[in-house]
């Protein structure tokens, strides 16, 4: 018990200088799948044009494929599509695949969600805007965005912890953040105390989720400060 424990310390320890690096695969996926979620929503909003429908199936492909399928086929589809082009990037770092992937993916689940919100929304506050001077991009960000934000939040927040905890896979393809330092730390003894080990990975994964909802908990109250004030 006491060897245990002490693979249980030693393994907290070195895990936790994975943090960061598992931070950085969760925090760069959120930044590039809101913006590429917003653009998607604006375009599954519009006119059934040729754009309608590539987004939709953009959309439903990653929504309805695993994620674990998706990282392997961005890691070993897109080197030889490249290659077809003559572009070599089989020297390209693993997390590189693992963000494309996951930002296919990830901005899928966001764009429904602003999606939801953007439908939530009374159509006579949008004519509200446009009736004092609001021109269409200033409607959306002062009128449609705001409220829709709020709106998607709570599923937002659950998106987020989705994300959080699907960082864990990246190992796979040999991204070293937590779980894939966890891994090779598992190897290094041969399997022995891996219980230790992955309830240590654990308990980083967990501390981080407390800190996501901490976040968007915050951004709620902040949201609903401003209501009142507004009211």
């Amino acid at each position: 018990m006491f060897r245990g424990s002490e693979l249980f310390t030693e393994s907290l320890a070195e895990l936790a200088g994975y943090v960061p690096v598992t931070l950085f695969y969760f925090l760069v996926p959120t930044a590039v799948s809101f913006v590429l979620g917003w653009i998607l929503c604006l375009i599954r909003s519009g006119k059934k044009n040729v754009l309608y429908y590539i987004a939709s199936v953009f959309v439903s492909f990653f929504r309805g494929t695993p994620g674990l399928v998706q990282i392997y086929l961005c890691f070993f589809g897109l080197p030889q599509l490249f290659d077809l082009f003559g572009v070599d990037i089989n020297s390209w770092d693993a997390g590189i695949f693992y963000i494309i992937a996951t930002c296919c993916n990830f901005s899928s689940f966001v764009s429904e969600a602003f999606r939801s919100g953007c439908k939530a929304i009374d159509p006579g506050q949008i004519d509200a805007g446009y009736s004092i001077g609001y021109s269409r991009s200033q409607c959306f960000f002062h009128v449609i965005m705001p409220q829709a934000m709020e709106i998607a939040l709570p599923n937002l927040k659950n998106l987020e912890i989705d994300l959080l905890k699907g960082t864990a896979v990246a190992y796979v393809i040999g991204v070293t953040d937590i779980m894939g330092r966890a891994n090779q730390i598992i190897n290094h003894h041969k399997g022995y105390g891996q219980i230790w080990i992955l309830l240590a990975a654990a308990i980083l994964y967990f501390l981080i989720n407390v800190l996501v909802e901490i976040v968007f908990s915050l951004i709620s109250s902040h949201n609903k400060k401003y209501r009142r004030a507004a009211a």
